[in-house]
């Protein structure tokens, strides 16, 4: 899986960009904050996940004079874009230049992010663990995507009818039909997340070992409501109706890492927290390469200058094998990888 090459229209701060990916597999973007190295990143990343991963609604990434946008880049031999329009308002993605819905979209191109924020994985809140195991999944499962979709949708419909409950302008009987989906819906997310997590428990040690040269041994313990879960959700059902709100399900998931049976959030050095991090992130590079058969494209932003030198040594030895497109503020970051092609970004554009 190559992504060859992309194109962007109204997107962020790039008014027009094209930019060929053909001539090496190992590209650096190079610049100043606030110049739109990022932005590109985000942009790879909408072809492959059909969303943005910092915006919460995708016309937030439409440049804000413009009355339409788009992203588009070659997979392959498969050519994927994202269009966007303010009035009115929609998003479209497509596939050879036809619209398809988005769980057809999903899985052309996959791609392993690696951000700042990922370094927040061990010990930020729980929403950043659930969306590693989302982001993976939805890449390679079809039936996870169908499943997390109906999911939400569902859940959004028993919220809503909570809160018409709490309001005495419906019967709680009539939560019945929406917790019966509900179940069927969460027992296909736990499944796949379960093996996801099975990958990890088994590899997770041995990768941690290798980057941080330590003997020590992780555990991964996950915190979920799949046991007898249609009998905890009737339970909960009188506490779901005061609050308004479903609280048990997947959309409540945690895991927990432990470092020789200590809590890593709560007893790890900062050493230990980025090796664990960057082991989880090989883990994941691999699990999606083992279920698919093929290496997913390397996204790393402003990774190298959170690393120390060892662990920058360490992601380095694993880029020569993958298409990989590294954002970073100093050529002197990436000065040590071999057959990297580098561009200079500034104010939207791109010399190099």
């Amino acid at each position: 899986m190559k992504l060859k090459w992309l194109k962007l229209e109204n997107f962020r701060n790039y008014d027009s960009l094209e930019i060929d990916f053909t001539d090496s597999n190992l590209v650096a973007l190079i610049g100043p904050n606030a110049q739109g190295k990022t932005n590109l990143l985000e942009s790879i990343a909408f072809l492959a996940l059909g969303k943005s991963f910092r915006a919460r609604k995708s016309l937030e990434t439409l440049k804000w004079d413009r009355p339409h946008g788009r992203i588009k880049g070659a997979v392959d031999e498969t050519e994927l874009e994202v269009f966007f329009q303010r009035s009115p308002e929609m998003k479209k993605v497509k596939t050879h230049g036809n619209v398809v819905p988005p769980k057809d979209f999903l899985g052309q191109l996959r791609i392993v992010l690696f951000t700042p924020e990922h370094l927040q994985l061990i010990s930020g809140s729980p929403r950043l663990r659930r969306q590693y195991l989302d982001r993976i999944l939805v890449q390679i499962d079809r039936r996870y995507i169908e499943a997390i979709g109906t999911y939400q949708q569902i859940l959004k419909q028993r919220n809503a009818l909570l809160k018409r409950i709490q309001n005495r302008q419906a019967k709680a009987w009539e939560l019945e039909i929406w917790d019966a989906r509900l179940i069927t819906e969460a027992q296909i997310i736990w499944e796949k997340r379960e093996a996801l997590l099975t990958y990890l428990k088994d590899h997770l040690t041995e990768l941690y070992q290798e980057i941080s040269g330590s003997k020590e041994k992780l555990k991964i313990v996950s915190q979920t409501h799949s046991d007898r879960y249609e009998e905890k959700l009737i339970a909960h059902q009188d506490s779901d109706i005061r609050m308004g709100n479903t609280t048990l399900g997947p959309h409540r998931d945690d895991f927990t890492i432990y470092i020789e049976n200590r809590p890593l959030a709560v007893t790890g050095s900062r050493g230990e927290c980025r090796s664990a991090v960057l082991a989880m992130k090989i883990a994941e590079i691999r699990y999606m390469q083992e279920q698919t058969g093929s290496r997913p494209l390397l996204l790393l932003d402003d990774v190298f200058s959170e690393l120390d030198h060892s662990r920058q040594n360490k992601l380095g030895t694993l880029l020569g094998d993958y298409q990989c497109i590294i954002t970073t503020t100093s050529k002197t970051h990436v000065k040590d990888l071999k057959d990297i092609k580098c561009y200079t970004v500034e104010k939207g554009s791109l010399t190099g």
